[in-house]
């Protein structure tokens, strides 16, 4: 779907995005901006989907991942969570 969407973040979202810039303000930037450029286009491939019925998307940037859900009634993209993805030592 093309055209803006307006962005959501639920709270466990706006937790770590917080936290995160906290330590790392650069790291969030680059995760808010990620998400606006995604918004835009949500069928650009950038997000992954996890389950179509329910509207689940995954989206990967970077070291970082959101978890996702589309309502696309109300053009919306809520986030659900974001997470500093583990890399195996």
């Amino acid at each position: 779907m093309k055209g803006y969407h307006e962005i959501q973040l639920a709270s466990p979202a706006v937790r770590e995005l917080r936290s995160l810039h906290a330590c790392d303000p650069t790291a969030a930037a680059f995760v808010l901006d990620w998400l606006e450029y995604v918004s835009t286009d949500l069928e650009s491939g950038a997000l992954r989907t996890l389950d179509k019925e329910a509207g689940l998307l995954k989206a990967e940037m970077g070291d970082f991942d959101a978890l996702c859900w589309i309502r696309p009634e109300a053009m919306s993209l809520v986030v659900l969570t974001v997470s500093r993805r583990r890399h195996p030592a």
